[in-house]
């Protein structure tokens, strides 16, 4: 989600009164008509009392609705002509050899990486710890992130499960979650509809949500009980998912850490599995 008016909105959410709240989270799933519906007809819309809406517009600081919705609209405009440039295509090619850019790159990663705080790690693994399900969702190009920590936690923890949406049918999958439920999702800017959809529907199954986001404002991470923030910027043409990395593999070791014997011997039973699959090379001896 790029619009600084949704953005200004989600960070407001939680100091919000309820009925405020509701409106507001009605106006960043459904931002095209918050922009071109009149008032009433997006109160009725929303179940919401139009006097709702001004009181949300006021409370973010803003006048009243009008001004709320006219900064929704210039904001479409700048979305749609972000999207005919590209979100990346657009920016200039940096200058210099390859060498340099890719020191660059080192450099803005290290920093990414010197912000993360392990104290963060604690509060995430423990509800993820006493959740009997956890679920991971990543889209586009959180997929890779989301792979990896599924890929590394069902190794001592079998039962975790992957969000993929694979056919379309994310909503359905997203239909059985229940309240003692743990979903970890992915997010950097530009936000996925499908990440967005996944924490709202967190949210009214009252499961519990570690957001791991590029930052604490981010629209999937509004509502979550844990939140692991990592830095994206570099000099290169894309996010960088360095810091996410990190972050990953610091929290499956940190998991895999405090489930002590039982998690090792889960893992012990894995490998034995794989083991069997010979799904590793054996490599031969190189004679003398």
């Amino acid at each position: 989600m790029s619009s600084p008016t949704l953005q200004r909105l989600a960070a407001a959410l939680r100091d919000l009164p309820a009925q405020q709240a509701e409106a507001a989270r009605y106006v960043i799933g459904h931002p095209f008509d918050a922009a071109t519906l009149p008032m009433r007809g997006l109160a009725r819309q929303a179940g919401q009392a139009p006097v709702t809406f001004t009181r949300l517009a006021r409370s973010v600081g803003l006048a009243g609705w009008e001004e709320l919705r006219g900064s929704l609209v210039e904001d479409t405009r700048e979305d749609l002509a972000l999207a005919h440039r590209g979100p990346f295509s657009s920016r200039a090619l940096p200058e210099g050899s390859g060498e340099a850019l890719a020191g660059a790159m080192f450099e803005a990663d290290s920093r990414a990486l010197a912000g993360l705080d392990p104290r963060d790690l604690a509060a995430a693994a423990g509800m993820l710890e006493a959740a009997p399900r956890v679920l991971i969702a990543g889209f586009r190009s959180c997929y890779a992130p989301a792979l990896l920590l599924h890929y590394l936690y069902r190794l001592f923890r079998p039962e975790v499960q992957l969000l993929t949406g694979v056919g379309g049918a994310l909503d359905v999958d997203l239909g059985d979650l229940g309240p003692d439920d743990a979903l970890v999702l992915f997010g950097f800017e530009p936000y996925s509809r499908d990440g967005l959809l996944c924490a709202r529907a967190a949210a009214d199954a009252g499961a519990g949500v570690v957001a791991i986001v590029d930052t604490p404002s981010a629209p999937v991470a509004e509502g979550a009980a844990a939140i692991l923030a990592f830095g994206t910027v570099s000099p290169g043409f894309f996010p960088s998912l360095t810091a996410c990395t990190a972050l990953v593999q610091a929290l499956a070791a940190t998991l895999y850490q405090r489930a002590g014997d039982a998690g090792r011997a889960q893992l012990r039973r894995t490998e034995a599995r794989i083991a069997a699959h010979t799904s590793y090379l054996r490599l031969e001896s190189t004679p003398e």
